[in-house]
């Protein structure tokens, strides 16, 4: 895993989960247009959920001349991965989905104060080393870890008099309550906030506020420091809770 140097006066701006909500996307840009001394990360999860493919390329287009700068960074979510596996069997790429196909699967960072911080979209697992954030696809789907430190799935649950879809049952624990550390402070999105409001641990912190049902899309501002400011756009949601709950139950 390369580790990319930073002056202490740098900062970090990591936003959550996008999912086709260009216009609470753009809220934020605004406000964090990247620079040499203002790095912006997006946890990935561009696509699905939103609002359509075109509002997707939208934020990609905005971002894609600071990436080559190095002035911002685009990890690979998990709908990413799914949509270029897809893209790969049908062996017929989209331009931005190509695009994305060449970005990480994880980041770190390392200020001057020798203090770090690694972006991934999902998680990490008790196992995993340095080298696995380069390649583990899994970094971008774990939740929920075993006793023996393994990704779990998540169980769709049901009402099975009603046959209604009700909620997700996640088991065994967060990664976040079992991760130690090693790869400095971690800021994920993936695990969906329904509340809308993001979730933070001993050394990590969940920024997925589930821009698709609650609108409200989170941008944490990170330093040499640690963290120093949250930045929420709020905006219309493409699946408010209620109809997405109808439409997992049609889909299932």
């Amino acid at each position: 895993m390369n580790i990319i140097k930073l002056q202490n006066d740098v900062k970090l701006a990591v936003v959550g989960d996008i999912h086709a909500h260009s216009e609470q996307f753009f809220k934020i840009f605004k406000q964090v247009t990247p620079t040499d001394k203002l790095i912006f990360v997006s946890v990935g999860d561009l696509f699905n959920k939103g609002f359509g493919d075109s509002h997707s390329e939208l934020v990609i287009d905005a971002l894609k001349p600071y990436v080559k700068l190095g002035q911002a960074f685009v990890l690979r979510g998990n709908h990413e991965l799914k949509l270029i596996q897809k893209c790969r069997q049908n062996k017929e790429f989209t331009e931005h989905l190509w695009w994305c196909d060449k970005q990480p699967l994880a980041i770190s960072f390392e200020f001057e104060n020798q203090s770090k911080v690694t972006i991934v979209h999902g998680g990490v697992t008790p196992n995993h080393t340095w080298d696995d954030l380069n390649f583990d696809v899994e970094t971008s789907y774990v939740r929920n870890v075993d006793d023996q430190g393994k990704m779990v799935p998540m169980v769709w649950k049901k009402d099975k008099e009603n046959k209604k879809f009700l909620e997700l049952e996640k088991p065994g624990k967060k990664w976040h309550e079992v991760y130690d550390g090693r790869f400095g402070y971690i800021i994920s999105g993936h695990d969906a906030q329904r509340n809308g409001v993001p979730k933070f641990y001993n050394y990590s912190c969940n920024i997925d506020t589930c821009c698709y049902q609650t609108g409200i899309l989170t941008c944490l501002i990170y330093g040499s420091n640690g963290q120093e400011e949250l930045i929420t756009a709020t905006g219309p949601a493409a699946r408010p809770l209620e109809e997405w709950r109808e439409y997992l139950k049609c889909t299932k």
